[in-house]
């Protein structure tokens, strides 16, 4: 029932069918997914997995089992997904209310629950990759839910589009696997990991394909154009999606996967991740839309959770899963009572208006006190403030790079250096929100046109601003340790059972260089918005490249667009050329040569000449280490011991002399002093 009470309550939404009905089957059915998952999660934590195995299909010689497997991570993340599910739902049905699908639209969420839950517990890849697919469809399904707004329908094709590069690498993960390991179980594959020999090849293939997935699935750079299109589904459908589900499965997927990982393909997973987060939380800086920003900040969190496995983190990597779980999907249902309220105050006259516009909020502290609580917990969580889960999560992958950067310099300096300025970078856009939300004046009121109709925002509904209260003292550190500074000694990653760093004597290092990053975001915020300094460079900053950069998401998108006009464009063109493809077998061929005696004659060539300069360099580093700089330590020995035996033989042994010397000191330095 753990699992399958979300896929019950679909079934039961379809035969009943009745409106006032369907909001209650599946809130009633995700309860009861939660109350089992809690047994689930008290039956394996400290003790055994939990494993039901089915005889599947046999192709020849080949046995295939279908496993389902609840252990300590599995259960943990299923709890979790089952909590936010329950409050998306409750929140749904008042926010939804009055929409002529609601059959469908709780069908969809049931059904994307449930997806998710088979991706949990799934030990078979062939079926963990079943219902990976199920969990895209789903989304597809939602993100397109308002199907004559255009701009959703073409956001739902986008997000399964791109998805599809991901799981085509997916694909090449399972066959690289299954021809290793002659199985695709991932509980067989690790035993058999330590007693066959490998095929690094194919171990790297793998993980390369893993990578892929999870990029696409976790809105890795540069697959992560679809994320802030696919704000265009409902609010609730986005806090869903952005906290429990689909971007969470491909960070699952990668520490499932963790142990068979070579190390060069974690460096290529720690330097994407690490471009993400800070790629994420730029492009947040400028954005005008509540929900483009929480989108791009869900971009830069999950480039964090990659980079802790990039690091050999991944405890911290699942800790940062859980906390942002809960306080990102408080920011989203937030940000969903607060658009719900501004429709309120909107009019036919009011031009250009929307909802959606950070810009039009304003001062809605005083009109929406509960929201606010809520709120600002879940924000100052994604801004790691101290006393809060983000902070120790975040934290914790903050001291585990910043000991990787330290110990193995090189690039891992480049990586560590992204991660804490997309902490600076984090609190920033987290003060700039909150300021144009609650703190300003409100924004319509500012208009002329609007001030005939203006009426003022309220709270919303009990069943709105409850969710993200609750989700937002969720985000308090009191629920993961007693300790708000201690980012290990939390029960998550003591009982989860996963691989771990021990970084203690980086720990006081990090803890001040990411309040030092929080805080300089903060003051750079505050002193821009709540004080209005610097009002000149404001403007200057917002006709520069940079902002252009941040606002466009470094244009991403315009690559996208440009690479398939230009792929079609050339198609065109060379279907309208006789012997097309016989040109263009020629041209490869003499590119391929021509890029051949280029790598022989030119790029080996420097390769050799960096080489021998190297050794030359070396030699010469060598002699000046033992000439000079020996010589001069071992020449400032002798003369310090030279001064020693000058000053040692005068004194002797005999009172009267040390007594005779200690005069003539005692005579030179007030003869000095005078």
């Amino acid at each position: 029932m753990a699992v399958i009470s979300p896929l019950i309550g679909v079934f039961l939404i379809q035969l009943i069918g009745k409106s006032a009905l369907v909001d209650k089957i599946g809130t009633t059915s995700i309860g009861i997914s939660i109350l089992c998952n809690l047994f689930m999660f008290s039956h394996v934590w400290g003790g055994s997995p939990i494993s039901l195995t089915f005889d599947w299909l046999q192709l020849g010689e080949h046995q295939f089992e279908l496993t389902f497997q609840w252990n300590v991570l599995s259960a943990v993340i299923l709890t979790m997904v089952s909590i936010i599910s329950m409050f998306v739902h409750i929140f749904s049905s008042a926010y939804m209310q009055g929409d002529p699908d609601l059959k469908r639209y709780y069908s969809l969420l049931g059904l994307f629950t449930f997806a998710m839950f088979g991706v949990l517990i799934s030990d078979h890849l062939i079926f963990l990759y079943l219902f990976w697919e199920l969990v895209g469809f789903c989304s597809y399904m939602l993100i397109g839910f308002w199907r004559k707004k255009e701009a959703a329908v073409s956001a739902a094709k986008k997000a399964f589009v791109i998805n599809r590069i991901g799981d085509a690498g997916f694909m090449v993960a399972l066959m690289a696997l299954y021809l290793q390991f002659n199985t695709l179980s991932l509980s067989e594959i690790q035993v058999s990991f330590q007693s066959i020999d490998l095929d690094s090849s194919l171990l790297v293939l793998a993980g390369i394909g893993v990578m892929l997935a999870a990029m696409g699935k976790s809105a890795q750079i540069p697959f992560a154009v679809w994320l802030p299109d696919a704000m265009q589904g409902p609010t609730p459908v986005s806090a869903l999606i952005h906290a429990a589900t689909m971007v969470a499965a491909g960070i699952y997927l990668l520490v499932k996967c963790y142990f068979f990982l070579p190390d060069s393909v974690l460096l290529c997973i720690a330097l994407v991740g690490g471009i993400t987060a800070f790629i994420g939380a730029f492009s947040a800086l400028t954005q005008y839309d509540i929900k483009r920003i929480l989108a791009f900040s869900t971009i830069s969190q999950l480039g964090y959770m990659m980079l802790s496995i990039g690091v050999s983190d991944p405890s911290s990597s699942i800790y940062h899963l859980i906390t942002h779980a809960f306080f990102k999907a408080g920011l989203f249902l937030g940000a969903g009572a607060v658009i719900h309220s501004m429709h309120q105050v909107s009019c036919d006259i009011c031009k250009g208006f929307d909802p959606q516009d950070i810009r039009w909020m304003g001062n809605l502290r005083k009109h929406m006190p509960k929201t606010l609580i809520g709120f600002s917990l879940c924000l100052a969580g994604l801004a790691g403030v101290p006393f809060t889960t983000g902070f120790l999560s975040k934290d914790a992958i903050l001291t585990s790079v910043l000991a990787k950067g330290l110990n193995d310099g090189g690039i891992w300096i480049f990586i560590m250096i992204l991660g804490f300025l997309a902490a600076a970078l984090t609190a920033f856009y987290c003060l700039r929100m909150f300021y144009h939300i609650f703190l300003k004046d409100l924004g319509i009121a500012n208009h002329k046109v609007c001030q005939e109709c203006l009426v003022l925002p309220k709270e919303v509904g009990t069943r709105m601003y409850l969710p993200v209260m609750i989700l937002g003292f969720c985000s308090l550190w009191i629920s993961m340790t007693l300790n708000p500074f201690n980012t290990s000694g939390s029960w998550l990653q003591q009982g989860i059972g996963i691989p771990t760093l021990d970084h203690h004597e980086y720990h006081i290092l990090a803890i001040v260089l990411s309040v030092g990053m929080l805080l300089l975001g903060l003051f750079i915020g505050y002193m821009i918005f709540i004080q209005n300094k610097a009002q000149a460079l404001k403007k200057s900053l917002k006709v520069s490249f940079l902002y252009k950069l941040s606002f466009h998401f470094f244009y991403l998108d315009h690559l996208y667009k440009f690479g398939a006009k230009a792929i079609i464009t050339t198609g065109e063109r060379l279907d309208k050329i006789p012997h097309a493809d016989e040109y263009f077998v020629k041209a490869a061929v003499v590119t391929s040569e021509f890029i051949r005696g280029f790598d022989d004659k030119v790029i080996d060539f420097f390769v050799k000449c960096f080489a021998v300069g190297n050794v030359v360099i070396g030699h010469v580093l060598a002699w000046f280490d033992k000439e000079i700089i020996d010589g001069f330590v071992k020449l400032f020995t002798r003369f310090m011991k030279l001064l020693g035996d000058i000053f040692r033989k005068p004194q002797g042994e005999r009172s009267q002399s040390m007594i005779a010397w200690s005069m003539v000191l005692i005579a030179i330095v007030i003869g000095i002093l005078i």
